[in-house]
């Protein structure tokens, strides 16, 4: 099974860090993810790895893919970053998810054989307060190993 201590998932097949969370954030299960957090006043955030069965497309492919379903996207941002010393692509975007309009901050990355994704899932009054959190546990994504047979 899965592992998570002091800021490193384990799963057999990839070990990476994440960057500290403030306060407040509890770790919950959510399917189809590595890691969940949700925090009562901010929102929700999530960190995902996949590393078999999946096709190499561009990252603008796979961001589309975690859009899926929602509803009247309106993007804020589109930009391509560095993390963990590889180019992610980074988008803001304002969607109805099940009728709420809510703010997504989501990062999608390709390394080692793995494609990693981030999301940050909050209401648009909590978006800016979410951030800060988001971001550090984002900067402090580092990939410690991959097991791929």
């Amino acid at each position: 099974g899965a592992t998570f201590s002091h800021g490193v998932f384990d799963d057999g097949l990839v070990r990476y860090e994440v960057g500290p969370l403030g306060p407040g954030w509890q770790r919950i299960e959510v399917d189809d993810n590595d890691l969940a957090f949700h925090h009562r006043a901010l929102g929700t955030l999530s960190v995902n790895s996949t590393c078999k069965g999946y096709e190499d497309v561009p990252e603008e492919a796979l961001l589309n893919h975690l859009l899926f379903g929602m509803r009247n996207r309106n993007y804020r941002s589109e930009e391509t970053v560095s993390l963990d010393g590889r180019g992610a692509l980074h988008a803001v975007v304002d969607v109805e998810l099940d009728g709420v309009p809510v703010t997504l901050e989501l990062y999608v990355m390709k390394k080692d054989g793995c494609i990693y994704d981030f999301s940050l899932i909050s209401s648009r009054a909590a978006f800016a307060s979410a951030r800060p959190d988001f971001g550090r546990l984002v900067a402090g994504f580092h990939v410690i190993s991959t097991r791929l047979d």
